[in-house]
C-alpha cells in the first residue's frame, strides 16, 4: 500500500505506472501471442473464428471493467481519508453482487448463442470454430473478470506491483496451456480459449488470498462486513457512470460489427489483427494514465487539491515518452510486425488492409492518449458527468462517420472512423478541462 500524494511525483508517477504498464502489457501480450497461434497454427479461418465476436465480448467485459473502474477510485477515496472498514466493506459487497451477475448472464449468453452469431453475421464457414471459442470463453468469464477488477483495486491502495507479479504468472499459463492444447491435444481455437479460462482461474485464488492479507494489514480482517446494499449504494455513483462510459466507449465497436463481418473473412480477419497491435499500443498509455486517476482521487479524497492540477501534467509527458516509440515502430515497420500474425500464404487483401492501418491510421493514435487522460482526470476527481460527455460524443462521432465511410470504403471506412473518433474525443475533453466549472469547485 502506498501514499501516491507524497515524495517525487515524477518518480512516484514512473515507479507506479511501470508495474502497471508492464502487467496489461503481458496480458496483450498473451492475448497476442493466442492470436498469432491461431494464424500461424490454425490458419485465416481461426483468426476470424476468435476475432468475429470480439467486440460483443469486448463490450460485455468493459461494463464490468468500468464498474471495476470506478469501484477502484471509490477505493482511493476511501484510501486517502483512511476508512479502511469501508474499504473491506465495498469490496466484498461489490465483488459479491457483480459475480452473482455475471454468472447470470454467462448462462443467458450460452442459451441465446446463436442468436448472437446472427446477429453478428458470423461467416458460416468459420461458425463451428467461433462456437466453440465462445463457449469456452463464456463459461469463464466470472473468472476472467474478477481478475481484471482486483487491478484496479490493487492500484487504488498504491499497490502496482501484485498485479504485475500474478500477470507474469498468467501470461506463462496462458501460453503453456494454449500451446499444450493445440499442439498435444490437437485442439483448435477451443484450446486458446481453455489457456486464458484456466489461467484466470488460478489467478483468482491467489487474489482472494492476498485480499485476505491487505485486510490484515489493514487491521480489518476481523471486522464483519457483510453483503449490503448500502455499501453497493455508495460506490454507485462513481462505479455506474465509469460503467456507463467504458460501455459506450466500446459501444461503437459493437454496433459497426456486423457491418465488418458482413465485409468478408478477410475484413475480419484483418480487424482481429488490427485490434491486437492497437491494443498493444493503447495498453502503454491507458496505464499509464491510470496513474493519474489513482494520484488524483488519492489528492481528492485527502483534500489536496493543489497537487491535482500537477499531476495531469506530468501524466501527459509520461504517457508520451513511453507510448511514441511503439506507435513509431509497428509504423515504420509495418509489414514486418504484419508477418507475426499472418501464415505465408495468408490472404493477401486481410494482410494489406492491415498494413495500411499500421502506416497510415495507427501514428493518430497519439491523440488518444489526450482523451484517455483526461478521462482518467475526470474520473479521479468524481466529475463523472464530464467523463460522460466526452466519451457520447465521441462514440456518437465515430459510429456516424464510420457507416457513412464502410458503404464506399469497406473496412479503411471504419479505420478512417476509428481515427477522427480519437480527435473529437480529446478535443471535446480538452475544452471540458480547460473551461469547465470544475476548476472552481476544488480551488
Amino acid at each position: 500500500m502506498k501514499d501516491l500524494t507524497k515524495g517525487n511525483i515524477y518518480k512516484t508517477f514512473i515507479l507506479f505506472a511501470i508495474p502497471m504498464i508492464l502487467a496489461n502489457f503481458l496480458s496483450q501480450a498473451y492475448s497476442t501471442i493466442n492470436v498469432i497461434m491461431a494464424g500461424k497454427l490454425l490458419g485465416d479461418g481461426a483468426l476470424g473464428a476468435t476475432g468475429a465476436l470480439s467486440p460483443f465480448n469486448t463490450f460485455i467485459n468493459s461494463i464490468f471493467w468500468g464498474y471495476g473502474m470506478g469501484l477502484g477510485i471509490y477505493v482511493s477515496h476511501l484510501f486517502g481519508a483512511k476508512d479502511f472498514v469501508k474499504i473491506k466493506s465495498v469490496i466484498f459487497s461489490n465483488f459479491s453482487l457483480l459475480s452473482g451477475i455475471l454468472l447470470v448472464l454467462s448462462a443467458v449468453f450460452l442459451i441465446f448463442r446463436y442468436q448472437i452469431y446472427a446477429i453478428f453475421k458470423v461467416d458460416p464457414l468459420i461458425l463451428a470454430e467461433c462456437d466453440r471459442y465462445f463457449i469456452i470463453i463464456t463459461l469463464g468469464r466470472v473468472f476472467i473478470l474478477f481478475v481484471a477488477n482486483c487491478v484496479p483495486v490493487f492500484n487504488a491502495i498504491g499497490d502496482s506491483a501484485f498485479p504485475l507479479y500474478l500477470s507474469f504468472l498468467s501470461a506463462g499459463l496462458n501460453i503453456a496451456v494454449g500451446a499444450l492444447a493445440i499442439t498435444v491435444f490437437g485442439m483448435g481455437v477451443e484450446g486458446l480459449a481453455l489457456g486464458t479460462v484456466v489461467a484466470a482461474i488460478i489467478i483468482t485464488v491467489i487474489y482472494l488470498i492476498k485480499l485476505s492479507s491487505v485486510f490484515k494489514k489493514m487491521n480489518v480482517h476481523s471486522e464483519k462486513t457483510p453483503f449490503t446494499f448500502s455499501a453497493i449504494r455508495e460506490t454507485g455513483g462513481l462505479a455506474v457512470s465509469t460503467m456507463i462510459q467504458q460501455s459506450i466507449m466500446y459501444f461503437a465497436g459493437l454496433l459497426l460489427s456486423p457491418m465488418i463481418n458482413g465485409l468478408g473473412g478477410a475484413a475480419s480477419a484483418s480487424y482481429t489483427v488490427t485490434l491486437r497491435i492497437h491494443d498493444i499500443n493503447a495498453s502503454i498509455y491507458i496505464n499509464s494514465s491510470k496513474t493519474v486517476g489513482s494520484y488524483t482521487a488519492q489528492c481528492y479524497g485527502a483534500k489536496k487539491y493543489h497537487l491535482i492540477k500537477k499531476g495531469l501534467r506530468v501524466g501527459i509527458l509520461q504517457s508520451l515518452l513511453l507510448v511514441c516509440p511503439f506507435i513509431l515502430g509497428c509504423s515504420l515497420f509495418a509489414t514486418k510486425v504484419v508477418t507475426l500474425f499472418y501464415e505465408s500464404n495468408a490472404d493477401p487483401v486481410a494482410v494489406g488492409y492491415t498494413v495500411t492501418f499500421l502506416q497510415y491510421c495507427l501514428p493518430f493514435l497519439v491523440i488518444n492518449v489526450f482523451a484517455n487522460l483526461f478521462h482518467n482526470f475526470f474520473r479521479g476527481i468524481g466529475k463523472m458527468r464530464l467523463l460522460l460527455a466526452t466519451t457520447v460524443t465521441g462514440s456518437i462521432a465515430r459510429i456516424i462517420i464510420s457507416a457513412l465511410l464502410i458503404g464506399p470504403l469497406g473496412i479503411y471506412g471504419y479505420y478512417a472512423g476509428w481515427v477522427l473518433y480519437w480527435f473529437v474525443d480529446a478535443a471535446v475533453g480538452a475544452g471540458l478541462y480547460f473551461f469547465g466549472s470544475w476548476r472552481n469547485e476544488i480551488t
